[in-house]
């Protein structure tokens, strides 16, 4: 097809591509290459507008440091983002509360004992809020379909967990119902917390769940939900490590995700071998017909949810209709929050089959990510018309020029791709001859940034090497050299290993460019 023709093509084809494009880079790319492209979503459709569907991106556990930026990552394109940080309010560390679907999420600050929720990413706040008095530590919370919101905190001490909750109903409240309550603490205790059908459900260990009534103030009112026995497992055995609730097509599902260690004997002591595996169980809350307040929880059949993709995280953990991301369903995605005595190459996101039970490993974590539960969050990308684009830039230079300040908390945030740091490979069985733009656009672009190149002419061998500076978009540079090493370019297999420091200045070829 004739180049001049592409940017020809009809909007409602250009809008069914994006459609397909659930990955919000390839969105962004897809309608910034050219402007009938970007166009195209402003024109009427022909046919009711189908909304895309983006993969979910992982959100880094709070930062201790209230000033460092927001840390994303999408692993489906193993792509980094960065988010300047919110601006400080009177709470500095950030209270993440997270929309149930994982379409937002926000940090709350109180001043003058009223609460507001700030979107660090959207600019988009939640200021209408009723007063109340929270002195319990830093809030987690979640807010739900109808608006309703739970904010909770959890304190351990000496054998017990102090939990305390505000939650704010709605369509029609206007005050906070507060909830205190203190339950034993279990030496591996789980805290998990949901809010469904009116009722507070929390967990601090694998095997029972509290459900409360919030407008009961007394313990009695509690109703207490064990989970069914585990069959018998003798060898190898299995250790809880973390417990994940959702709701889903108006159920509320309880995922629990074990690792099947074994023992070995240390010293005269009993010490927890390396993971064998990690598994999921998935359980659904249902009540009693006769006796509401008689709830249950029972093992899910797993063939029922393959037509969804579920996304576990904390605070919140969703699911997503298969059909809406062009792809088959019955998987589940988590964090494996890595500690000892587990292998620490094991940290990172798993894919867990909940249809033939097998376990894929997906990538390892960049640096810094922490060993937390992690939040997952879909992104929302604006496309904006080329003129509102050139309003906005000519009052961003007007802003300047006059010396103004913006301060309010609801400016968007601009997100930029975050590279690894940069590290220096050498590249041999390089073909004859070799250009340094070839190796940077045709091999290296797709996995990073080349900021420096040095091809090297070895005459006693009559051999070609290449150095190249790498920022990588991989999260760790092994992976970037597996990836790197045995790419082709016009039949020849490249050899790629890492330069270190010492070795840079030991070449003595001839430098033919640089």
């Amino acid at each position: 097809m004739d180049e001049s023709r592409w940017p020809g093509v009809a909007p409602d084809v250009l809008r069914h591509i994006a459609g397909r494009l659930h990955d919000a880079a390839d969105f962004v790319r897809f309608h910034a290459a050219c402007k009938p492209w970007r166009d195209s979503r402003d024109v009427p459709p022909s046919s009711p507008r189908t909304t895309t569907q983006f993969l979910p991106w992982l959100l880094a556990p709070a930062d201790k440091d209230s000033t460092a930026p927001l840390k994303l990552r999408c692993i489906f394109s193993r792509s980094s983002y960065r988010v300047p940080a919110p601006p400080p309010h009177p709470m500095p560390r950030r209270n993440w509360i997270s929309m149930a679907n994982g379409t937002a999420v926000r940090y709350m600050s109180v001043e003058h004992l009223r609460p507001s929720l700030h979107d660090p990413i959207n600019g988009e706040d939640i200021t209408d809020l009723p007063r109340f008095l929270w002195d319990e530590g830093d809030p987690h919370g979640i807010v739900y379909g109808d608006g309703t919101i739970l904010l909770y905190s959890v304190h351990h001490d000496d054998g017990t967990a102090r939990f305390r909750a505000a939650l704010l109903r709605r369509p029609g409240k206007a005050k906070w119902t507060l909830v205190k309550r203190t339950f034993e603490d279990p030496t591996h205790g789980v805290f998990c917390v949901a809010y469904h059908r009116g009722k507070i459900l929390v967990t601090f260990e694998a095997t029972l769940w509290h459900v409360i009534t919030p407008d009961i103030g007394c313990v009695s009112g509690d109703v207490l939900v064990p989970r069914p026995p585990r069959l018998p497992v003798s060898f190898p055995t299995c250790k809880h490590l973390n417990s994940y609730v959702l709701e889903s097509r108006g159920e509320l599902l309880w995922v629990s995700v074990d690792a099947c260690i074994y023992h070995s004997s240390c010293q005269g002591r009993v010490c927890l071998g390396p993971v064998r595996s990690l598994s999921l169980s998935v359980h659904m809350l249902q009540e009693e017909p006769s006796l509401p307040e008689k709830m249950r929880w029972v093992k899910k059949d797993y063939h029922s949810l393959a037509d969804r993709v579920l996304f576990l995280g904390s605070p919140n953990s969703f699911a997503i209709d298969a059909s809406q991301l062009g792809g088959h369903g019955g998987f589940a995605f988590f964090v494996y929050s890595n500690s000892n005595p587990f292998p620490s190459e094991q940290f990172g996101v798993f894919k867990y089959n909940l249809i033939n039970r097998k376990i894929k490993f997906v990538e390892r974590l960049p640096p810094g990510w922490g060993y937390d539960k992690c939040m997952w969050l879909i992104p929302h990308p604006a496309i904006s018309p080329v003129q509102e684009i050139a309003t906005r830039t000519l009052t961003m230079a007007t802003e300047l020029k006059q010396q103004q300040t913006v301060t309010s908390p609801t400016r968007i945030g601009h997100m930029v791709r975050h590279y690894e740091p940069s590290i220096t490979v050498l590249v041999r069985n390089l073909p004859l001859p070799v250009k340094s733009s070839e190796l940077q656009l045709f091999i290296f672009s797709n996995h990073g940034k080349v900021s420096h190149t040095k091809i090297i002419y070895y005459e006693n061998t009559k051999t070609w090497q290449a150095i190249l500076t790498i920022t990588t978009v991989h999260a760790h540079h092994e992976e970037a050299l597996h990836v790197l090493d045995g790419l082709v370019l016009d039949g020849c297999r490249l050899e790629v290993s890492l330069v270190k420091e010492e070795n840079r200045r030991r070449r003595h070829g001839r430098v033919l460019q640089e």
